[in-house]
């Protein structure tokens, strides 16, 4: 990563937590896909979540074994290194993190789409916001994080006092 801050190694672990309504979903071959988006829904939501509240092992369970996370342009490859990350930023106290979903779209029943909006405030005052996309896959039956890339939009510098 570029930036080398407090949020910046929040957003590593790259998950979000999400509170909007997804998107109109894309028929399936099968038949009716509203069950295959309310699943991709639950998923990036299931994700975020974990994130938010700093549940390492909820977190973990909801990347792909083979999840890229890229952070203004600094990939990381593979659940173990993307945890390492995770764990760091959970660590680090003083940060909340929220987002919102600004759309989802279901490609099939086996890959889908997020767009996310998030912003983490530290204890200090700072904050950022930032942009993210997460791609979800179907693993085993259920979807889960395959790749997620976030852009950070602005840094706020700490208050002075």
């Amino acid at each position: 990563m570029r930036l080398r801050t407090k949020s910046v190694a929040a957003l590593a672990g790259l998950a979000l937590i999400g509170g909007a309504a997804a998107a109109p979903a894309a028929p399936d071959r099968a038949g009716d896909s509203r069950p295959c988006a309310a699943a991709l829904h639950a998923a990036v939501v299931e994700d975020n979540t974990a994130y938010a509240t700093r549940d390492a092992a909820r977190y973990e369970a909801a990347l792909h074994p083979q999840v890229i996370a890229v952070a203004n342009g600094s990939a990381t490859y593979g659940r173990d290194a993307v945890m390492a990350a995770a764990r760091a930023a959970f660590a680090t106290p003083g940060w909340t993190w929220t987002s919102t979903i600004k759309s989802e779209t279901l490609f099939t029943c086996h890959a889908g789409a997020a767009v996310i909006e998030i912003r983490l405030d530290r204890a200090d005052g700072s904050s950022v916001t930032a942009s993210a996309t997460m791609m979800m896959v179907r693993d085993h039956g259920r979807f889960v994080t395959a790749m997620d890339t976030v852009q950070v939009l602005t840094p706020t510098p700490p208050t002075q006092g």
